[in-house]
């Protein structure tokens, strides 16, 4: 299912209609409608879940994140989160 959104959704048309659309759940409207034009039955539930991975930003690191895993120092964040206690000299 999740290629099959994926590939509807580069479709330049439906892209475009997308764009139009007044609001999200619109757009949902017509993936569905699109996906039905091609033989596929989506709910507007599992096009939306796909549409939230799709649009999933990924966490950055901070430079301190950066740091500590390149072993470069140990943050607060990181030496909370491991089971061994480091000590900084």
């Amino acid at each position: 299912m999740f290629n099959q959104i994926k590939a509807l959704l580069s479709d330049s048309q439906l892209q475009q209609q997308i764009m139009k659309s007044a609001n999200p759940t619109e757009s949902i409207k017509l993936i569905v409608k699109a996906g039905v034009a091609k033989g596929y039955n989506f709910s507007k539930e599992s096009v939306s879940q796909v549409l939230t991975t799709l649009t999933m930003q990924p966490n950055e690191l901070t430079e301190e994140d950066l740091l500590a895993v390149s072993g470069g120092s140990c943050g607060p964040r990181t030496c909370e989160l491991s089971s061994k206690v480091y000590v900084e000299n």
